[in-house]
């Protein structure tokens, strides 16, 4: 595509909203991008054993004998494969269900062994992730944090210390209507209002609430104050955030509270896209050129701006002039990962949400994680550790979903003898994301108390769909994270690899793991694997076609685990009396295989008319009613 066509089309893209596209052709900065569509399916290979070379170290010993042995597995490497599933024999596999639970129960009546899946494990702690930031967000709206008045009363002061001729008013006006409040406005600012809310409503990706955000009818006003204050200017449409940074610079506490909000959020989901209203005060730049002075990805200004995030970055800069016909975004980003062009790894200025998805790269590169010389991978697994990324980047989405910047433009099991040396996994060795993981919740938890005060933590209870959860947040993100460390733990154990922590890193190796031991044994019971697990976020509007991209999770479906040793581990009798207690092989006879299934995820991408989203209320209706995959997508299709 050259130059003069994407300047034609740029143009053009105004007339659909795409004037962020327009801007930057206006100011010369144009990228010249041709886009070629990468393939839905990834080549994988099988890995090579030759690859994997573990060092032997006869201290370390597993803490579980074997019969009458001790296991030492620090040289031993484990194959995992994901054997397709025989749909006439296995058909009860492929039934995708609502959660978790129901998943483990299919599998117990079916008599598989059941093994806690990376998908699962997330599902549980991505129920208290949503109660967490719903607790958040209801406290802020309240200024119950201490960090500022209540939202509503923000705005309050804000439009009163704005003057008579400010044009600031009518938006700051339908702000606060939306936030509960009404203020006395001149009939011109009436119907300027009017206006701004008319076309909010209209833009029914921004201002209908979806995740959490429909538990309460007071979520559902924070989403849509929050949403319709997160509307970006651009060069030419300044007059607003100029008057409201007008009104911060003369007020230095309202400026004060304004910049806690801000940075209360940059390190909750990530740093803004845009610029901040409070970066207008005293810049004498334009706003490309202060947006490149400050470090913010989007050349506009918002008064609360939304987050960054590596995938909005990423479709920014490859679909600047819309989404061509076929295109498949998670396909672009999962590319683009793996390639290197994309680095999940957290900046220094990365808020929570980089640091969850960050947990997820080693999903897409294995050999970057700790285990990865201790894991044979065959190429159907990687393909299985692929599925796993897709849906737990869009749960981790959708819990930021109010705040990230969405871009326009039976018989299976076979008989082992009990002292059979097989691997014996716990959980999914996915060990690497199991340690970020526990680091994320470690970055929120000193991010919390370090922003709002441990006493403040304390107090708060997280959400759930019907009231509140039972421990206050601060004990709950600490089991959270203790929890997480306690699966790195275990799975190091099981694959037989030395745990390995950062300087200053504290982790109470003992307290961890038989926390996450304690969990696995009641897993069942864990009213979190029962809740409904299915969700969709919408992740790109295409102005030029009329179109929403979203991402979406379709139920919870059943997927076979093999696990067996590629290399033995080393064996020795556990009697300390023993004779000859010399590391040995085991004879072949003595080596065993594991199979398990493990809970997945299903996940799809799809595409509504207009600005539009689905709840999740009519995401899991449509699930219910239609059952499989391909049912559910020709349904959406319907909808068009």
């Amino acid at each position: 595509m050259n130059r003069r066509i994407k300047i034609l089309l740029a143009v053009l893209g105004v007339t659909a909203g795409l004037g962020f596209a327009l801007w930057n052709v206006l100011y010369g900065i144009v990228e010249k991008i041709d886009y070629h569509d990468p393939p839905h399916k990834f080549d994988f290979v099988d890995d090579k054993l030759a690859d994997k070379n573990p060092a032997f170290d006869e201290t370390l010993v597993d803490s579980r004998p074997l019969g009458g042995w001790e296991l030492n597995k620090s040289g031993a490497v484990i194959k995992l494969d994901c054997p397709v599933v025989k749909p006439d024999r296995e058909a009860s596999l492929l039934v995708v269900r609502p959660s978790y639970a129901d998943a483990l129960k299919a599998a117990k009546a079916a008599g598989f062994e059941a093994l806690p899946s990376a998908n699962l494990l997330d599902g549980a702690a991505k129920q208290f992730d949503d109660g967490l930031y719903a607790a958040i967000e209801l406290a802020v709206f309240r200024g119950e944090l201490g960090l500022s008045p209540g939202v509503p009363d923000f705005l309050q002061a804000l439009f009163d210390e704005s003057p008579a001729s400010s044009p600031a008013r009518p938006f700051l006006a339908a702000a606060l209507e939306l936030g509960g409040k009404q203020v006395v406005l001149r009939p011109a600012e009436a119907e300027q209002k009017r206006k701004l809310l008319v076309a909010f409503e209209s833009d029914k990706e921004r201002s209908r609430p979806i995740a959490f955000y429909n538990w309460t009818p007071e979520l559902q006003q924070v989403w849509r104050c929050f949403r319709f204050l997160q509307l970006q200017f651009s060069q030419h449409e300044l007059e607003v955030p100029l008057a409201v940074a007008a009104v911060l610079e003369h007020n230095s506490e309202l400026l004060a509270q304004y910049r806690l909000l801000t940075g209360l959020y940059a390190g909750l989901t990530n740093p803004a896209f845009c610029l901040p209203v409070d970066a207008l005060i005293g810049a004498e730049e334009n706003l490309p050129a202060l947006a490149a002075r400050l470090g913010a990805p989007q050349a506009t200004v918002s008064i609360f701006p939304p987050s960054t995030s590596r995938e909005t970055e990423l479709f920014n800069r490859v679909f600047a002039f819309g989404l061509p016909a076929g295109a498949n975004l998670m396909a672009t980003l999962i590319q683009h990962i793996r390639s290197g062009d994309v680095d999940l790894a957290p900046r220094e200025t990365s808020g929570w949400y980089q640091h969850q998805v960050y947990a997820l790269e080693t999903m897409l590169l294995p050999t970057r994680g700790q285990e990865g010389n201790k894991l044979l991978l065959t190429a159907s697994y990687k393909k299985r550790l692929v599925e796993a990324f897709k849906a737990l980047v869009t749960k981790r989405r959708e819990t930021h979903s109010r705040h990230i910047f969405m871009y326009g433009a039976g018989g299976m099991v076979a008989e082992l003898q009990p002292d059979a040396v097989r691997p014996r996994l716990r959980v999914e060795p996915c060990v690497t994301f199991y340690l970020r993981t526990a680091r994320a919740y470690a970055f929120l938890e000193n991010f919390l108390v370090a922003t709002i005060g441990q006493d403040r933590l304390q107090a708060i209870h997280a959400l759930k769909k019907d009231g509140l959860r039972e421990p206050p947040l601060a004990e709950e993100l600490g089991a959270s994270r203790e929890r997480f460390y306690g699966f790195y733990l275990i799975s190091c154990e099981d694959i037989g690899m030395r745990p390995e922590f950062l300087e200053g890193e504290l982790v109470s190796e003992a307290e961890a793991k038989s926390a996450a031991l304690a969990w696995l044994t009641t897993l069942r019971d864990d009213p979190d694997l029962a809740r409904d697990t299915r969700v969709s976020v919408p992740v790109f509007r295409d102005n030029v076609r009329n179109k929403t991209r979203l991402w979406a999770t379709l139920g919870v479906r059943l997927a076979r685990l093999d696990a067996t040793y590629a290399r033995a581990p080393k064996v020795r009798p556990f009697d300390q009396l023993a004779r000859d207690r010399r590391w040995r092989d085991p004879e072949s006879w003595q080596l065993g295989e594991s199979h398990f299934v493990i809970p997945v995820d299903e996940f799809a991408e799809f595409e509504l008319n207009g600005s539009n989203v689905l709840t999740r209320a009519e995401l899991r209706a449509l699930c219910d009613k239609h059952k499989t995959k391909e049912a559910i997508l020709d349904a959406i299709g319907a909808m068009r």
